[in-house]
């Protein structure tokens, strides 16, 4: 009895000590884990930062601790990137299925054609399906974008139950289609969109620095080396100029999102409005130079 007992208590020791052992490897692993994310995220943020110097100014190089110093300001301005990107909405199907039952699709084409024409004629669709067939690619996946406008028109339209004329509308109309970014999957086309975000950006930062720098060169004022230290070709003067461009990225890029319920001429009607019309929401980009642009993820099948 005792002996049994004692095989009994001495089983579920041996039972807790295990459980014990496999709790802290577990731990262990976890931390692993962990640290080999924290390296690879510090490694990816390093690579960033670079890339982001090398194509606005390498010079800034020269200033001691550089990367220091831009490595909250670029960090931040990519975070403030991932959360534009994450309110872009998936990928959406363009074909004559989706252009008939899209309220989206069919308010940003005329037709059919008009989207087998948008594909059949973007160049950087056609080098991509020039490095990848049909048989690897059956559908590509790519980033749209497009201009919105809206103008003020006179026309007819219901008020209430009246049909009167030579009322003011506000007509919307969509153009400047342009694929962008094509690639073969979801997760391809979501990496792509960051890039693409980020690259439009950081190209348009080295825009307004190369302006300001051509403007100074412009006005010189004086040539003594008081002025030539506190211009823009000092590097120390171009970064902490730069560092003040990003202090707010959302002066760099923005998202809204708009509610539309068109009719059939891209007419805004009201509400309570009952003809048939298109309803959806579109999110446009507007960037620091104020351009806009209507932007969402599509999937097209070859």
């Amino acid at each position: 009895m005792n002996d049994a007992r004692r095989t009994y208590e001495a089983s579920n020791l041996r039972s807790f000590f295990d459980d014990q052992i496999h709790h802290l490897q577990g731990l262990v692993g976890n931390l692993s884990n962990q640290r080999k994310n924290a390296r690879l995220q510090s490694n990816e943020e390093k690579q960033i930062l670079e890339n982001f110097i090398d194509t606005v100014n390498g010079k800034m190089r020269a200033v001691k601790d550089y990367s220091e110093k831009l490595e909250q300001s670029v960090c931040t301005l990519y975070q403030h990137i991932l959360q534009v990107a994450a309110q872009i909405p998936q990928p959406i199907d363009l074909n004559p299925d989706t252009f008939r039952t899209d309220p989206l699709v069919n308010s940003l084409f005329v037709n059919t054609d008009d989207i087998d024409r948008l594909f059949e004629t973007c160049p950087e669709v056609s080098a991509y399906l020039r490095d990848n067939s049909q048989q690897q690619v059956p559908v590509v996946y790519a980033l749209l974008t497009a201009c919105k406008s809206e103008k003020s028109k006179l026309g007819s339209g219901m008020v209430g139950d009246m049909l009167v004329r030579e009322i003011s509308q506000q007509a919307v109309n969509f153009s400047s289609h342009k694929l962008r970014e094509p690639c073969a999957g979801v997760e391809e086309l979501n990496s792509a969109l960051k890039k693409y975000l980020f690259d439009s950006i950081v190209t348009l930062v080295k825009q307004e620095m190369s302006s300001r720098i051509a403007e100074q060169a412009l006005n010189p004022g004086d040539n003594s080396f008081e002025s030539r230290v506190k211009s823009l070709a000092n590097p120390d003067v171009y970064l902490k100029t730069l560092l003040e461009l990003l202090a707010n990225p959302a002066n760099l890029l923005r998202i809204e999102k708009t509610h539309y319920k068109l009719n059939k001429l891209g007419i805004k009607i009201a509400d309570d409005d009952s003809q048939c019309a298109n309803e959806f929401d579109i999110h446009e980009l507007t960037w620091s130079n104020n351009t806009r642009n209507v932007i969402l993820q599509i999937a097209y099948t070859l």
